[in-house]
């Protein structure tokens, strides 16, 4: 067995562990993201760094026992979320964490000392769910939280032209009463809570379990804010699938804990909005939240091959 070190930087916090090459995360841990690119190199720097004292000094418990130095590549495996290009190893842009045409990958192998493999954050978990979750070599990954981003895996591989690619969130569309927004602020979880409270239907957002209650008690309200939100969904992923043909779509993110009845919802829509285009498969994501944890380990034992 070999083992990568692998981080995955979120909006508010940066997760981390040894991920194997069986997928599984060894000694996960979970640390604040930094307001500012610097502080953030700095701080991944040190996790790093802890680790591979960790497993040195033999505190880190594997498949067989404490992992050795010997089975850990040097390769790190680092993901980020915003506008990436992967190719020149640039966070090019993100709102949240303050960062603009930021060279990540070398800022992290010159603070580190080691080789870093670079990616973002939703291709990077599509990426895990081909090799080790779903298991399929051709579908579309749409990860749906308190934003939405996806990517077209081709032969097991996210296919990304430019930083740009996967921004499905950020289309137009209208919001329910018709004014010009993005679809992650009408089809998000987050937006699907956010128009519960202000319809006065829950007291306070946590994803959109509450509201998906109120639809579960029969709720007209909530039912049909869920209807829109899947709708737009449904009329932003047709043009896709007419252009690529029947691949099946995964989600992922927050919104797939609805489960199957989420598939089924979205499923409806799209066999409305496609017209006589056959209806793609729309299952669940496999890996949950670790899945972008457990994709930069698999970057990382990729780039040493």
């Amino acid at each position: 067995m070999r083992y990568a070190i692998a981080l995955d930087v979120g909006g508010t916090t940066i997760k981390a562990g040894v991920v194997g090459t069986d997928g599984a995360v060894w000694q996960p841990g979970q640390y604040p993201t930094p307001a500012s690119p610097d502080a953030l190199i700095t701080r991944s720097a040190r996790i790093i760094s802890d680790y591979g004292r960790m497993i040195l000094e033999g505190e880190v418990a594997g498949a067989d026992g404490p992992i050795q130095p010997s089975q850990v590549i040097d390769t790190v495996g680092f993901d980020v979320p915003g506008i990436v290009d992967e190719s020149l190893g640039m966070a090019v842009f993100s709102a949240n964490l303050g960062w603009r045409d930021f060279p990540a990958r070398e800022a992290l192998s010159d603070a580190s000392g080691r080789p870093v493999a670079f990616g973002h954050d939703v291709r990077t978990g599509a990426l895990a769910e081909a090799h080790w979750g779903v298991g399929l070599e051709n579908f579309f990954y749409v990860a749906i939280g308190t934003g939405i981003a996806s990517v077209l895996i081709l032969n097991g591989m996210p296919v990304a032209v430019s930083g740009w690619a996967g921004e499905l969130g950020q289309i137009t569309v209208p919001d329910w009463d018709g004014n010009p927004v993005s679809l992650e602020r009408v089809a998000s979880a987050s937006a699907i809570c956010r128009r519960g409270a202000s319809l006065g239907l829950i007291e306070e957002c946590d994803g959109a379990a509450g509201l998906y209650q109120l639809v579960d008690s029969g709720s007209p309200e909530a039912t049909q804010i869920v209807d829109y939100s899947m709708k737009q969904l449904a009329e932003a992923l047709a043009p896709i699938v007419s252009a690529v043909g029947k691949v099946p779509i995964v989600i992922g993110g927050g919104l797939a804990n609805r489960g199957q009845k989420l598939f089924d919802e979205l499923s409806t829509k799209l066999d409305e909005a496609l017209g006589i285009v056959p209806t793609p498969e729309v299952i669940g994501a496999k890996l949950g939240s670790q899945s972008q944890l457990k994709g930069a380990g698999l970057r990382a034992f990729r780039a040493e091959r």
